[in-house]
């Protein structure tokens, strides 16, 4: 920023091993979203190495770049971030259709849509739906591509503690059949559901501990 250089991850060293849960909390600022874009490969590194499933992505143009998060990651975010002029339906398998995949087929679809508790709102668009089934519906997406990641930055950030704990149900059963889970939260209680939990501060890990989850 001119002639200030501003670090926003810090010496960062960190290993996610393959289904593990990891919470990351941190005040404002701390760096917690720039760890997870970097994770998404939504971000680059000015320097240093970062892999993803064996695959080193700092030199991967931005078409490859495209692909390992098309085959390997699920985002979840805080605003749902869905497409409003489509439906459930169409919003779920919009991941595949980016990759113009031989997997992205309608009952495919129908049955995640049924997975999540929304088969009778399949085509209703996400206006027409509350705050925690538009959050379903970013979640099924999420894992319409079948990942090996996914990455939830404040997923129950909007929602009511009863929302909440349904959303954070469903994200620890998709843990318990072998996806990997990394969530960003300022909630103590939303952590706790992490096997695991760092805590950030000016861009540093300052702690990383296991945890005896929810």
């Amino acid at each position: 920023m001119g002639t200030e250089e501003v670090r926003a991850l810090d010496g960062i060293d960190l290993d996610v091993p393959e289904g593990d849960y990891l919470a990351i909390m941190g005040p404002s600022g701390s760096g917690k979203s720039t760890l997870l874009n970097l994770l998404g490969c939504l971000d680059r590194s000015s320097e240093g190495s970062h892999e993803v499933n064996g695959i080193e992505v700092t030199k991967l143009s931005d078409n490859e770049l495209s692909k390992v998060r098309g085959e390997s990651i699920g985002f979840v975010f805080q605003s749902y971030n869905l497409i409003p002029y489509l439906n459930v339906l169409d919003n779920i398998r919009m991941p595949r259709a980016y990759l113009r995949s031989s997997k992205d087929k309608l009952a495919t679809a129908i049955a995640l849509a049924e997975r999540i508790g929304l088969g009778d709102r399949v085509n209703h668009r996400p206006q027409e739906l509350s705050g925690g089934q538009q959050q379903r519906v970013s979640i099924a997406r999420a894992i319409a591509g079948t990942p090996k990641l996914i990455l939830a930055d404040e997923p129950t950030g909007a929602l009511d503690s009863t929302t909440s704990l349904e959303i954070m149900k469903i994200l620890n059963d998709l843990n318990k059949s072998g996806i990997t889970i990394v969530l960003v939260t300022h909630e103590d209680d939303i952590a706790n559901y992490g096997s695991r939990i760092i805590k950030m501060k000016d861009g540093k890990i300052l702690e990383d501990k296991k945890n005896v989850p929810n």
